[in-house]
């Protein structure tokens, strides 16, 4: 289950990295977020602008198997098991809602989005979707209403300026950067009160 994590220069080290991601992750159960800290692409360009986490997914645990639901640029929502995750993903968070939410509603939502496009424009309804809004879009309390608030959102980074990355990406796809339209991001989820850290 942890090759994708164990990929280091020596078999000592490989060993050792292997038995600590493998303590970290028991315990996990269906529900439970896994934030990602990736400064690569486009995570570098999250990372400036929201901070340090740049991903999420969310937990599903079948039998003895952990997989992975989450949002990707290349292939949009997926799920896939944890041996097929890149290693860049050995940055990692876990953490539980420590409020009551709609379980059944969850395994819905989630089989839904599966296949939508990744969601670039970063817009809410539009038959994409990024990470941290299949997020949103999936966790429900038991009346119904959201878990988590979208907040206006932050594409600059802390010196104020725009990165070239994001004026180039909206560029390319001819709408402006959607800068303080509600949305979500990762590191925004990570902080809210209804989570508690499982593993750090």
């Amino acid at each position: 289950m942890l090759m994708l994590f164990c990929s280091c220069h020596s078999q000592q080290q490989n060993e050792s990295r292997c038995a600590d991601i493998h303590n970290r992750l028991e315990g996990l159960a269906n529900g439970d977020l896994f934030f990602v800290q990736d400064t690569a692409g486009m995570g570098n360009a999250i990372s400036k602008a929201t901070g340090r986490y740049t991903h999420v997914g969310i937990i599903e645990c079948v039998d003895s198997t952990i997989y992975l639901w989450e949002a990707i640029p290349t292939r949009g929502v997926i799920c896939r098991p944890f041996d097929s995750l890149p290693e860049e993903y050995s940055r990692f968070t876990c953490c539980r809602l420590n409020v009551p939410f709609d379980t059944l509603r969850l395994q819905s939502c989630l089989h839904h989005f599966l296949g939508q496009p990744y969601d670039l424009y970063f817009q809410h309804d539009n038959g994409r979707m990024y990470c941290s809004e299949l997020v949103y879009e999936s966790f429900f309390d038991l009346q119904g209403n959201h878990l988590f608030q979208a907040q206006p959102m932050n594409f600059k980074a802390t010196d104020g300026t725009m990165p070239s990355y994001w004026t180039n990406l909206f560029d390319s796809l001819g709408v402006p950067v959607p800068q303080g339209q509600p949305g979500t991001n990762p590191n925004d989820l990570q902080q809210s009160d209804i989570l508690d850290v499982i593993s750090n």
